[in-house]
């Protein structure tokens, strides 16, 4: 157990009480709703039950000390411990979900028949089996390797020295004590074993204070593609340590696009990569995304890849000449079923490619995920494999 002193605390969590509702007090009474749903009217041993409810009063704060993690104090738990303790979360808000359906079907079983349902004790075996089962696979989904999805794009009036350029895309790797260095270093190694011509990340590479994350950044210094590795600002990049970040990625190899383009040449001919920053940058009175700013000085006849985190944008972007737009944020939604909530939320783009007018649009489902909700069920995580086709129409 992590005790914080009043004072951290202090700096880690507003004073806004709603916010405090949300994270501490809403997720101790679901907490106690699964409790009573899943062990109170069992037969079960009281001593079973003390430790039950102990287990589920304690992971329900895991989203309350997630936010902790930004400032360091992640550092303070061992992987293994948090790898644990981001599992009972899981398994928490899964048994909280079956334990509605669980009493949505039996209050209706009562109504239709009007006798209770005695063996409360099989029931909550079930339930729980099939909550600890579903998190485990959704555990184990959210915090495995990315596997790679290999995406052709074509592209109009591409030059000829463009066709079969092969674009390696990550986004959202999110960085943490959860998500660390050792992943880091096996996601280099399987981009680059993929001998991209180009590797781009579009944004929220990390999430906490350089001091606590620096290292788990420095397997990134090994990427290799013939034309470098370019990379933007998420949102989460703006939480702690923006300035920081933003100096030392560079030292990294990465090129760090803030409302600019580079030109990346082959045989005498063009293609502009530009990257906006990221609409979070305005809450904190930062450069805001200017696209009109990043496109100045593209000639008209080069093509443009547009890398913005977020997707809402696409349709005012589509007006631009802009060939092809690389995002990520989404995260594909994370979880199949709710990802059309995170679909309606991001102006109806969630995963895959699109066609918004002249513009393709391709989301990328993320690399990884934010710790703070380590879950992934039916839709994984993914390294894209971008090759660009030349056509003509």
């Amino acid at each position: 157990m992590i005790f914080i002193t009043k004072r951290s605390y202090g700096r880690l969590v507003t004073h806004n009480k709603m916010q405090q509702i949300l994270i501490h007090i809403i997720p101790i009474y679901f907490a106690f709703y699964a409790f009573l749903s899943t062990c109170y009217r069992t037969r079960w041993h009281w001593s079973i039950k003390a430790v039950m409810c102990l287990t589920l009063l304690v992971s329900s704060q895991y989203a309350a000390l997630s936010r902790a993690f930004y400032y360091g104090f992640d550092g303070l738990i061992p992987h293994t411990a948090l790898v644990i303790f981001a599992w009972l979360f899981t398994v928490e808000l899964f048994l909280v979900g079956f334990c509605l359906l669980k009493d949505i079907f039996l209050a209706v079983r009562f109504f239709k028949t009007k006798t209770p349902y005695v063996n409360r004790t099989r029931i909550s075996i079930y339930t729980l089996t099939l909550a600890l089962t579903v998190a485990t696979f959704a555990n184990y989904t959210a915090l495995k390797q990315p596997p790679v999805t290999e995406q052709t794009i074509w592209i109009k009036n591409l030059p000829p020295a463009f066709d079969g350029y092969r674009i390696a895309q990550l986004s959202d790797i999110h960085t943490s004590a959860l998500l660390g260095h050792d992943r880091n270093e096996k996601i280099v190694t399987r981009t680059n074993a993929l001998a991209p011509d180009l590797i781009v990340i579009t944004g929220d590479l990390v999430d906490g204070s350089l001091a606590a994350r620096q290292n788990d950044l420095l397997p990134f210094a090994q990427f290799h593609a013939r034309d470098g590795v370019i990379a933007i600002e998420g949102n989460h990049e703006h939480y702690v340590a923006h300035d920081d970040w933003r100096h030392f990625f560079p030292t990294l190899g990465l090129r760090w696009l803030e409302n600019e383009h580079v030109f990346i040449e082959k045989a005498g001919q063009r293609l502009a990569i530009v990257g906006i920053t990221d609409p979070m940058a305005k809450r904190y009175d930062r450069q805001e995304p200017s696209l009109g700013k990043a496109l100045k000085g593209i000639p008209s006849e080069v093509p443009v890849i547009l890398l913005s985190h977020q997707v809402k944008r696409a349709p005012e972007f589509a007006q631009w000449p802009i060939a092809l737009q690389l995002s990520g944020h989404t995260h594909g939604g994370q979880i199949f079923g709710l990802h059309w909530l995170a679909q309606s939320l991001n102006n109806g783009f969630v995963k895959g490619l699109y066609k918004v007018e002249d513009m393709q649009l391709y989301i990328n489902r993320g690399t990884s995920l934010w710790f703070g909700f380590p879950i992934r069920l039916g839709i994984d995580p993914e390294i894209t494999l971008i090759t660009l086709k030349r056509t003509l129409q």
